[in-house]
């Protein structure tokens, strides 16, 4: 059993800590150097979170661990993320820890965090196991490059 609650700044390492957990790696592939959290394009989807009026989260705790989370951020301007589809539309990162996947957690974060903010945007690896979780509550894709679809779920 677990329980979703707001993300506050108190979890920003926490957050990092999912983001790092977020970052798609195929079957087979290594790992990312943690150190890549550093790089501004990945550090602006938690730094300073909480401090921004647009940011919404929600983090998953079973037992008093956390296990999971679901944030938004608006990345505008020269700050734009990967899953950038206009200024209106802030991204999404949603990750859980692996002992706690396809066990509800990364639904019932998105859900709740799709009741605060219906219009939402992502970008994820069309080898995403994630993606079944995004179509299922109506994420559309907008655009396809390489190696990512951006994906858009609206009202």
């Amino acid at each position: 059993m677990f329980t979703t609650r707001p993300a506050t700044h108190l979890d920003e390492a926490f957050l990092f800590d999912m983001l790092y957990q977020a970052l798609f790696v195929p079957p087979g592939h290594e790992l990312f150097p943690r150190a890549v959290l550093e790089a501004p394009e990945i550090a602006h989807y938690v730094e300073g979170f909480g401090l921004h009026i647009d940011d919404i989260g929600f983090v998953a705790e079973a037992e008093g661990t956390r296990i999971g989370a679901a944030w938004v951020r608006l990345l505008q301007g020269d700050n734009r993320g990967y899953g950038y589809v206009d200024d209106d539309a802030p991204e999404l990162t949603i990750a859980v820890v692996p002992e706690w996947r396809e066990r509800g957690v990364g639904t019932a974060l998105l859900t709740r965090l799709l009741e605060a903010l219906p219009r939402i945007s992502l970008s994820s690896d069309p080898r995403n196991p994630a993606r079944r979780l995004y179509r299922r509550l109506d994420f559309k894709p907008v655009a396809h490059r390489a190696t990512s679809v951006t994906m858009l779920r609206q009202p």
